[in-house]
């Protein structure tokens, strides 16, 4: 059997959400409107990148060495992707952050073969950002990442694929999943849409879980051809 994880990125293999924590450092005060049309669900995060790219302000030198001195990666997550790789489990991170800043974290911790999507950035010669989404969804349009476009995708290649993640972007991917772990707004989502999951707090509980031996995979669902 093929199997393979997808997993989000901030706020879940990284302990900050590091896209959030670029934008306080860097963007002027507009960025709260534009943090409260989203959480408010007025816009999706694709428009949220567009207007938030007007206002990140910052040399890119100074930016990058900020994601240095905040590059805090949950603690047991080495660990979990080692055993993965024992037991031929590939892992790849789907993201609706920036790549950047992923590449970059994944450098420092030494785990830059992870497999990644995320939206693209280009650092303009002046200050500021542009944001691209080659792996959005034209269907739907809110996420610069489509998480769920990328499960279906994975599908034609894979037995089964377990979703981790913690947040609104996660939800669709949850659907499509045969397995979620979940923490935060994305397992009380789960619970409320009758979604098969565990909860998690670290990649520790996440490593127990699939070294049982009566872990399996519950319902899978066929796979797209």
């Amino acid at each position: 059997m093929k199997r393979l994880i997808l997993c989000d990125f901030d706020g879940t293999i990284s302990l900050r959400d590091m896209g959030y924590a670029l934008v306080t450092r860097f963007a002027s005060d507009d960025w709260k409107a534009i943090d409260r049309d989203f959480r408010e669900g007025k816009i999706g995060s694709r428009e949220a990148y567009f207007r938030i790219a007007k206002i990140l302000k910052g040399d890119q030198e100074v930016i990058f060495g900020f994601i240095q001195e905040n590059s805090n990666i949950d603690p047991h997550f080495i660990s979990f992707y080692q055993y993965c790789q024992e037991k031929d489990i590939d892992i790849k991170i789907v993201s609706d952050g920036l790549d950047f800043y992923i590449k970059t974290v994944l450098q420092i911790h030494h785990l830059s073969d992870i497999p990644f999507y995320a939206n693209h950035t280009y650092f303009q010669k002046e200050e500021g950002v542009k944001v691209s989404f080659p792996y959005s969804n034209e269907e739907c349009g809110l996420c610069g990442t489509c998480k769920k476009a990328l499960v279906q995708t994975h599908r034609k290649t894979y037995d089964s694929i377990i979703f981790i993640g913690n947040g609104i972007s996660d939800r669709c991917a949850a659907r499509e999943a045969d397995f979620v772990f979940a923490k935060d707004s994305l397992y009380g989502f789960c619970i409320d849409q009758d979604i098969t999951c565990h909860f998690f707090e670290d990649f520790g509980e996440i490593l127990s879980d699939l070294k049982k031996p009566d872990f399996t995979l519950s319902s899978p669902r066929p796979p797209v051809f």
